[in-house]
């Protein structure tokens, strides 16, 4: 059985899965919480300490784009790497993209609006989520708004590692409370409104709206209990 270690709302987490969800091939997640969390097992798979790692038998690896590529190897179909030596260095580049500049431009919404009240027991600072909305995410947005016109996938005609990577990053921005305005990037907005709605992400949705769900208690809890010291 393969054994994907990692919280089920991590974006890293979600690559691999969103391939082993496609390719039907059935997993289970150890959901490995770097603040509450981790097992003997996870240790072993991941040498840095970082999620997600990977078992699959013996065989363990970590890094969301090795195990990815790893994935697709090994369960081919489909595919989510093009044989053609162009579309195939496209998706790297598109991917890598989405894991490093769109992860660091758009990662304060997420962080400061649910990691930070749920695992750090402070407000988010607003601040740095307006940062990232104001001044980080329009360049970037705009080179890939660019990249989707008259297009349904990034790279060639079919769902690849390069879509799988992006939706990824921005299905947390949107479930925190954050979306794009299609006035400015409509062919963005367009593919991110019909890749959101693909079966393989409906089950990533359920583990992200679980911690909102968390953060709202938390938030009723605290308030009840300032009510109750001020009677």
């Amino acid at each position: 059985m393969i054994t994907l270690f990692g919280s089920p709302a991590s974006v890293f987490v979600r690559k691999p899965r969103i391939l082993l969800e496609e390719k039907k091939v059935k997993f289970i997640i150890d959901p490995i919480n770097l603040y509450q969390y981790i097992s003997d097992e996870f240790k072993r798979a991941s040498p840095l300490n970082k999620i997600p790692a990977f078992q699959d038998g013996s065989f363990t690896l970590a890094d969301s784009s090795a195990i990815c590529a790893y994935i697709d190897r090994k369960y081919p179909i489909p595919k989510f790497y093009p044989d053609s030596p162009e579309e195939y260095g496209k998706v790297l580049w598109f991917e890598e993209y989405a894991d490093t500049v769109l992860f660091q431009t758009i990662a304060p919404c997420y962080y400061q609006t649910v990691l930070v009240p749920l695992y750090h027991d402070r407000e988010p600072d607003q601040s740095a989520i307006d940062h990232a909305l104001n001044y980080k995410l329009p360049p970037v947005a705009g080179y890939l708004e660019s990249q989707l016109i008259n297009r349904e996938f990034f790279v060639g005609e079919k769902f690849t590692i390069a879509d799988v990577a992006v939706v990824s990053m921005f299905l947390n921005m949107y479930l925190s409370g954050f979306s794009l305005d299609p006035s400015f990037w409509p062919n963005l907005c367009r593919y991110l409104g019909h890749h959101f709605k693909r079966e393989s992400f409906f089950s990533c949705r359920a583990d992200v709206e679980s911690e909102l769900l968390m953060i709202g208690k938390i938030r009723y809890e605290n308030k009840s209990d300032e009510q109750g010291k001020n009677l």
